[in-house]
Order: C-alpha cells, then sequence, then structure tokens
C-alpha cells in the first residue's frame, strides 16, 4: 500500500503542476480538465501519508507541503462552481417574456442515431433556439422536421465530427458561416432578434479538443479571436458551444477577464456535460457566456440520449443595462 501511495502523491503533484507551465502541448494541457478528480486524489494521498508516514515527520511534512499546496490550488478553482460561492450571473426576477429567450445546445456524436429521442426532448423543452455541433449528413435530414417550427437556420453538416446546425424561431440577421482558423472548421455568428426588437450577437464555436499531435494553439486562437469580436462590439452577446475547454482553463479565464463575459455555473454547479459514459471523469466542456445585458432565468442539464454529451439549456431575460440591477436578485 506504501507504493500506490507514493504513486498517488506523484500523480497528484505532477498533474497540479504541469498545467501551470504556459504551453500548448495537449499532453499537459489535458490536465486542465480533471481539476476536481486531481483534488480528490490528493485529498485520498494526504490521508495515505498520515497513515503511513505520520511516525517519520521530516517525511509527512515534506510531502504534505506539496499535497495541501496541491488540495489549496485545485480547490481554489474549483470551488467557484459550487453553491457555497457567490454568483457570478444574477438571477432574472419577474423576467419580460418579449426580452426571454432560450437556447438548448447539444453535441449529438456523430455515432449516435437516437434521433427520434432529440426530436422529442426539443419538442418537449420548445426553447426557441438549437444549437447542435457535430451533426452530419444523416442528422440534418433526421431533425429536418424541425424547419416548420423553426423557419430560420443554417445548415452546415460535416463527416469531419465538426458540422453545426443553428435552428430559430426568432429571427435571424446579419448570418455569417465562418471559418475563422481551420478550413473545416466552422463557427456561426448571427444577430437573434429579440420580439421586443432588440438584437443579439450570437457566437457558436466547436473549436478542436487536446488530444495526441494536436496542440491548444489553434483551440486557444479560435477562442480569442471571438473576445476580440466580443472586445469591438458592446451590444448585447452570447457565447455558446463546445468549446473542448473548461471554464477554470488559463484560456477560458483570460476570455472573461478580456471580455467582461458571465458564465451562469459559477455559484450554481459544475453542470458537467461531458462524457455521459464516464460518470467519475465527466467536466463542462459544453458552455454558455453572455454579457452584463442578461439575467439568467433558468440553466440546466438535460436528460442522456445517446450522444458522449449531455444536452443543457439557458433562459435568459435581456435587460437594458440601466435597468439590470434593479430587477436582479
Amino acid at each position: 500500500m506504501r507504493i500506490v501511495t507514493y504513486i498517488l502523491i506523484f500523480v497528484a503533484v505532477i498533474t497540479t503542476a504541469l498545467p501551470l507551465i504556459q504551453t500548448t502541448h495537449w499532453w499537459i494541457r489535458i490536465f486542465d480538465y480533471p481539476r476536481a478528480q486531481i483534488a480528490v486524489i490528493a485529498i485520498l494521498a494526504q490521508a495515505l501519508t498520515f497513515v503511513y508516514f505520520r511516525h517519520d515527520m521530516v517525511k509527512f511534512l515534506g510531502i504534505s507541503v506539496f499535497l495541501l499546496a496541491a488540495i489549496a490550488y485545485q480547490g481554489r478553482l474549483m470551488i467557484k462552481y459550487t453553491p457555497i460561492y457567490p454568483v457570478q450571473a444574477p438571477g432574472a426576477f419577474e423576467p419580460v417574456e418579449e426580452n426571454t429567450f432560450s437556447i438548448l445546445m447539444y453535441n449529438v456524436r456523430l455515432t449516435n442515431d437516437r434521433y427520434a429521442d432529440f426530436l422529442n426532448l426539443a419538442r418537449e423543452r420548445d426553447p426557441d433556439i438549437i444549437l447542435l455541433t457535430e451533426p452530419d449528413q444523416a442528422w440534418a435530414d433526421a431533425v429536418e422536421g424541425l424547419d416548420q417550427d423553426y423557419p430560420h437556420h443554417i445548415k452546415h453538416p460535416l463527416d469531419n465530427t465538426y458540422g453545426m446546425i443553428l435552428y430559430s424561431r426568432l429571427g435571424l440577421e446579419d448570418t455569417e458561416l465562418n471559418f475563422l482558423v481551420k478550413d473545416s472548421i466552422p463557427s456561426i455568428f448571427t444577430k437573434v432578434k429579440l420580439p421586443s426588437g432588440v438584437l443579439v450577437n450570437l457566437h457558436c464555436l466547436h473549436p478542436e479538443p487536446p488530444k495526441p499531435g494536436t496542440p491548444t494553439y489553434e483551440r486557444d486562437t479560435e477562442i480569442l479571436i471571438i473576445s476580440d469580436r466580443v472586445i469591438q462590439d458592446e451590444s448585447p452577446t452570447v457565447i455558446a458551444g463546445d468549446l473542448n475547454d473548461v471554464a477554470w482553463s488559463r484560456t477560458s479565464e483570460l476570455f472573461q477577464k478580456r471580455t467582461y463575459m458571465l458564465d451562469p455555473r459559477e455559484g450554481r454547479g459544475l453542470f458537467s456535460t461531458y462524457n455521459t459514459f464516464v460518470p467519475l471523469f465527466r467536466y463542462p466542456l459544453d458552455h454558455f457566456f453572455y454579457s452584463k445585458h442578461f439575467n439568467l432565468v433558468n440553466f440546466e442539464r438535460l436528460p442522456h440520449i445517446g450522444s458522449d454529451h449531455f444536452p443543457i439549456k439557458m433562459t435568459v431575460e435581456y435587460v437594458p443595462l440601466e435597468e439590470r440591477f434593479d430587477k436582479s436578485k
């Protein structure tokens, strides 16, 4: 068991230290994801250190310094996504219907063929906007029945896992299908017209994840390109997509610092969306960020319907900045 203890100590300390290196190497950045899991490993390692090394005070204190530092660092990052942390995105109070809209977002998984389950979920939850990431032509054909209820749509199915489909019952203006980093990875920009007439900028993304042979440079670049656009346009803005990143990564934190965008998860919970098949290793990879023009009406993770991602749905209310704090709680 002492060998197991040494292994846990090594894993906890190394996986905490590696992401501190400013690099785009995938094998380092991958440890941005399992912060909660690393914290649990460090706590277990600390408990075993007490059991096996408490009689050797020098060794016990030396190991404990590193483990407690790892626990404190991981905890500092993760505490934001617990109910004991202050809410960053204010909740809505008596939202005005004509300024309120909902988005359902789902990474469908290319090999998932539970089309009917998704259609049933979409009709049950009845969002104003639906964003699908990873659809191929089979998915595009299967959900074509939504065209009648969602007359405004942008469809770019692909067989490379980076297809994208956007459905909206609200009007869309100035729509762009962009390829910000690679010709094979699309993103969508459009302006959503609320019933009140307010135009909301909507950016939809699905950058590449860190994986063997693929550095995170292009993913980080795409996210930061969008941050530049947000900075240049002070209009009400929502970012939606499978960002293949966690909100506590260096890239996401930089994005929020530059744009002042709000994360509805802070102070509410992780709402982890990936991986549905491995409960012990789940992370929030699908995100909504939005500007301070909005109050949060609802945010929920929806049931598993075949993909390795859970669908999520967000409802927000647009409130003019001068009124926002009076209507928040």
